[in-house]
């Protein structure tokens, strides 16, 4: 891999100005994608959980995270169990709404927004980890779904969608790339 040998107090070290800065093309290139397709439709194709996700893709920071399997089974796990935790118990509450007002405290709402938010969590665990379908950051999806932030039908497919497009554009179009000219991060947990 190209590097940029400099000595720095009399030692030897190798800055990789390709290696510490290809994460960073990544996500700016997935982010522009999927803004694109945001403005373009006009549906949310760029949302929380979307984050973690790609910084996990584009860092290479956990191998298991960037298979198809993972990531975008992980997050429709964490899609249905927000959904059934929010038709079940969230009865319409919606954290905007909620924590907008001047003084929620020990509002009923709150406790339907505990509740989904447990529930979600609850049932997405328990999937992904019997499906082995472990993807951390779709946590994330199934909370903004259970606590009303985006939600029904619409809401989920495209969150599906978006991370599918995340994955695909990355493992498709900028992981060959960035292997062909050697713009490949290293694992940040290696150093």
């Amino acid at each position: 891999m190209l590097g940029l040998d400099f000595e720095l107090d009399g030692s030897e070290n190798d800055f990789y100005l390709k290696d510490e800065y290809s994460a960073t093309v990544n996500v700016f290139l997935h982010f522009t994608v999927l803004g694109i397709i945001a403005l373009a439709t006009g549906r949310p194709f760029l949302f929380p959980s979307l984050g973690p996700s790609a910084y996990l893709i584009a860092t290479g920071e956990q191998p298991r995270a960037e298979g198809a399997y993972h990531v975008i089974g992980g997050h429709t796990v964490a899609v249905v169990g927000g959904l059934i935790a929010y038709a079940l118990v969230g009865n319409q509450a919606s954290s905007y709404v909620v924590f907008a007002r001047p003084d929620p405290a020990f509002s009923v709402e709150i406790v339907y927004l505990w509740a989904s938010a447990t529930l979600a969590m609850m049932l997405t665990t328990t999937t992904m980890l019997l499906t082995k379908t472990n993807h951390a950051a779709a946590c994330a999806t199934t909370l903004i779904i259970a606590l009303g932030l985006m939600g029904g039908l619409a809401d989920s497919a495209v969150i599906v969608v978006a991370v599918a497009v995340l994955w695909y554009l990355h493992d498709r179009v900028i992981s060959p790339l960035a292997q062909r000219f050697g713009f490949v991060p290293r694992d940040a947990r290696a150093e």
